[in-house]
């Protein structure tokens, strides 16, 4: 009978864990946060959009997750403003990392390493207006196409049950293709390739919610 009640109780602390850990939900995203731009506004961005890490816990301990990064940008500037001359540029971005976590800790505290693979497109264009000719530069800012492999290491402190702020560190290979130039539908330079090895790292804290 005690042997039976022992193993009642043992079960009951484990049904207990799990409820508590569920209870944070199955999902999460979170995006980086850099507390001195609040005191240096030269520091950038306090919210560094939009690149956005999802997660979604298949257990308690181990997640599959996806960074999704997307931007655009452009000006038009006239250096001469006797005319109507002018040098347009405009710029697109897009990013997806697919990857796995496994964590470890309690429920504040955890860490957890896994990898992703991450992939980027990136292009620009540059338009130039000089009298009546306009002429017209792709990718001449250094549009590519790159894909590599992110061993990823970082931990999330849960502040409440349901909110943290955490680090992350992704050392990775990556490998661009940058392409051709074209000016006015003319190649000027040739398709190149680059690759490195480095380590990334945030440059602020990640804060993220989880459902």
């Amino acid at each position: 009978m005690k042997k039976i009640v022992f193993i009642l109780f043992i079960c009951a602390i484990g049904l207990t864990k799990l409820n508590a850990q569920e209870s944070k939900g199955k999902f999460a995203f979170d995006f980086n946060f850099d507390p001195a731009a609040i005191f240096d506004a030269s520091a950038g961005s306090m919210f560094e959009m939009p690149y956005i890490k999802g997660r979604y816990f298949i257990v308690s301990d181990l997640s599959v997750r996806v960074g999704i990064g997307l931007g655009f940008g452009g000006d038009k500037n006239y250096p001469n403003p006797a005319t109507d001359d002018y040098t347009k540029t405009s710029s697109s971005l897009f990013s997806i990392a697919p990857g796995i976590e496994k964590h470890f800790g309690g429920d504040k505290f955890t860490v957890y390493v896994g990898g992703e693979i991450p992939f980027t497109t990136y292009s620009t264009k540059i338009e130039t207006k000089v009298g009546t000719t306009t002429t017209e530069s792709e990718n001449l800012n250094g549009g590519y196409i790159g894909f590599g492999f992110n061993i990823v290491a970082g931990f999330d402190y849960y502040i409440f049950e349901n909110l943290y702020v955490g680090a992350e560190f992704a050392p990775g290979f990556l490998y661009n293709k940058d392409k051709e130039v074209t000016v006015a539908g003319t190649i000027t330079q040739k398709a190149s390739t680059n690759y490195n090895f480095g380590l990334n790292a945030t440059s602020g804290i990640r804060i993220g919610i989880r459902f």
